[in-house]
């Protein structure tokens, strides 16, 4: 029996589910319980997305953060059933999958190049983490880097990955007051707005 400290986990068995755009697992494990011994094997669908970078840009000269705007398959059954298509568009930063043999950073250079039509210099690092560990295996490492928003185009996104992207810079108090009131729904612009104008910003002035 293991003691009550310890914590460890043993996989049974994983079984492919589905392997498409995305991929879902059938996962089967068990671990130990914090009174001690250990649980029954447990069975549970894993939603496959892998590792993916999120990169907050922002426009210290001109008090600008840049958010991209597109349409986004998660929140579509949402917007008809709230009868208003337009919440289908969700405001988020430059964000994608890294690549095989892709390290975080370069995947942000990337990202930052395909769906901001920007080259960036150096990235600063926020975090990383699990957007939804219950019962998906992502992980989100995110980061910020000062641009000049004069040199960003008004539209972006690459054709064959079905990306028509609209870059939107806000200003500094409007981006701020919109996260105090709870008008952004996804959680890497929230989390990235919160470093920004908590961590980083009084920093800088």
């Amino acid at each position: 029996m293991c003691k009550p400290s310890e914590k460890s986990f043993e996989i049974k068995r994983i079984e492919s589910g589905y392997n498409g755009f995305f991929r879902i697992d059938l996962l089967k494990y068990r671990h130990t319980l914090y009174a001690g011994g250990w649980t029954e094997t447990i069975s549970r669908e894993l939603f496959g997305r892998g590792q993916a970078v999120v990169v907050l840009l922002y426009d210290l000269a001109k008090e600008v953060v840049i958010l991209i705007e597109q349409c986004r398959a998660g929140a579509i059954r949402h917007a008809q059933t709230a009868g208003k298509s337009e919440q289908a568009w969700l405001l988020e930063p430059v964000a994608g999958m890294i690549d095989h043999a892709e390290t975080p950073e370069q995947a942000g250079v990337r990202e930052a190049r395909e769906e901001a039509g920007i080259t960036l210099g150096s990235l600063e690092y926020i975090c990383q983490y699990y957007p939804s560990p219950g019962g998906c295996d992502e992980v989100l490492h995110v980061y910020a880097a000062e641009i000049d928003s004069n040199l960003l185009p008004d539209y972006s996104g690459l054709a064959e990955e079905h990306e028509d992207i609209k870059i939107v810079k806000i200003p500094f108090n409007v981006a701020q007051s919109k996260l105090m009131t709870g008008q952004f729904n996804v959680s890497s612009t929230i989390i990235s707005l919160q470093w920004f104008f908590y961590q980083k910003l009084p920093q800088c002035l």
